[in-house]
């Protein structure tokens, strides 16, 4: 239902602006259709090479073809154009089946990114026509210093803002996360786009076949930035692969930093925290121990307490973890929660003694979510602890070795039915 309301919105948004555009029209309305042509089977194909940059939230290297449509022609025929060229793109794009069968464009999809871009392409021309109204044809007079820049600046905005809303709702996340998380990325490469546009739509006016030869740069930033979410991804993985070897050096810990990163994700998300946030604790908490790779194997799998010149060396796992994170850019949040996740609100942690209102909130439930998981597996010295006797355990700590928000917003999820949560010993009850 969400799917259908956000797309007849789109769909009736974007009828409105073409409307108000051919009724307010009053300049030229010249049009070279050999160059129109050309340039909507060019945003067309850019359709065929989407990047996904998180879940839902895609981007192609078509942003260059619409700026030059915007900056080329007559408001209502660039906006016309830009769906066409979408809607063509889209449609046979739905032609096609991927890996499991499923054809790649549904239609709420195509509807919903015709109307979008044409949105922008609409509230693009505005901007662009009250900062220079004399002509539609770039002849870069003066105020093409500002309108141009403004032009590409409503339109991004615009564009990737409609977009995040519409996942936002699909998703259940706040549209500000959505956006930010995914210009993370692509923020760049949609301003290199728009350069192309630029250059684009400047050749073209003189030589229609111009944006023949521009396609060669856009494709270049789409495997770029096709590249550049693939390395992210990776690197991810490989971290998380290295922590997941930490673990199973010790059978007793295997898969624990997989269930500690869920039920931190779960309090988080308990807690009303942003979605960016969210999911800043569970890439941490899904390495939290990755420091632990410096330590020998007498100490990991020590049964017995640990000497103090061992447990010196133990309390430096936190700060192994974050210097290897901290060459890492997709850690640059993450691993300031790393280093504190083994602090005290108390201030007697290790490895610097932070009290509470300097340890991260990231690091205050990821500490919480390791405990809860610590106490409900297997150990050598012990058996697992059930679920009641280890949340007793965490409210004992509570305000003292463990942060008391957390520790309620924990204990609101485990007296729900059907808690998201993950233990390491099994048939532990839902309900205390």
């Amino acid at each position: 239902m969400h799917v259908a309301v956000g797309v007849a919105v789109a769909v009736a948004g974007a009828t409105t602006i073409e409307a108000l555009w051919l009724k307010s029209w009053a300049g030229s309305w010249s049009v070279d259709f050999p160059l129109m042509l050309i340039l909507l089977v060019l945003g067309a194909a850019a359709c065929h090479f989407p990047v996904e940059l998180t879940p839902r939230f895609k981007t192609d290297a078509g942003t260059a073809v619409q700026f030059a449509i915007v900056l080329l022609f007559a408001a209502p025929i660039a906006v016309a154009l830009v769906g066409a060229s979408v809607l063509f793109g889209n449609v046979t794009l739905a032609l096609r089946r991927g890996p499991n069968g499923r054809r790649r464009r549904g239609v709420y999809d195509s509807l919903f990114n015709t109307s979008q871009l044409m949105i922008a392409a609409g509230i693009g021309a505005a901007v662009l026509y009250v900062l220079r109204p004399e002509t539609p044809a770039m002849q870069l007079v003066l105020q093409d210093a500002v309108a141009v820049p403004a032009t590409a600046l409503a339109m991004y905005l615009t564009n990737t803002i409609l977009v995040a809303v519409m996942v936002g709702w699909q998703m259940g996340r706040n549209p500000i996360d959505v956006w930010a998380t995914s210009q993370r990325i692509d923020a760049a490469a949609e301003a290199t786009l728009y350069l192309i546009g630029f250059v684009t739509a400047v050749l073209a006016i003189n030589h229609r076949w111009a944006p023949l030869a521009m396609a060669v740069p856009a494709a270049v930033v789409y495997v770029a930035t096709k590249r550049a979410v693939l390395l992210d991804h990776q690197t991810i993985g490989a971290v998380e692969a290295m922590a997941d070897m930490v673990d199973r050096r010790d059978r007793y810990t295997a898969e624990h930093s997989v269930r500690v990163a869920a039920n931190a994700a779960a309090i988080a998300k308990a807690m009303c925290l942003s979605s960016e946030t969210i999911e800043t604790v569970r890439l941490a908490a899904r390495v939290h121990d990755l420091g632990k790779v410096a330590l020998p194997d007498e100490i990991l799998h020590k049964p017995g307490k640990l000497s103090p010149e061992e447990f010196a060396l133990m309390k430096e796992h936190p700060r192994q973890g974050c210097e290897i994170l901290a060459q890492l850019p997709q850690y640059r949040k993450g691993r300031e929660i790393v280093l504190a996740h083994h602090e005290r609100v108390d201030g007697t942690g290790y490895p610097r003694g932070l009290t509470a209102d300097r340890i991260p909130i990231g690091a205050q439930i990821v500490a919480v979510a390791d405990a809860l998981d610590a106490m409900t597996s297997n150990r050598p010295y012990r058996a697992a602890l059930p679920l009641h006797q280890a949340m007793t355990e965490l409210r004992l700590g509570r305000g003292t070795q463990w942060s008391a928000t957390v520790v309620d917003a924990l204990s609101g999820l485990v007296n729900v039915e059907n808690p998201i949560l993950s233990f390491g010993a099994t048939a532990i009850p839902a309900q205390i």
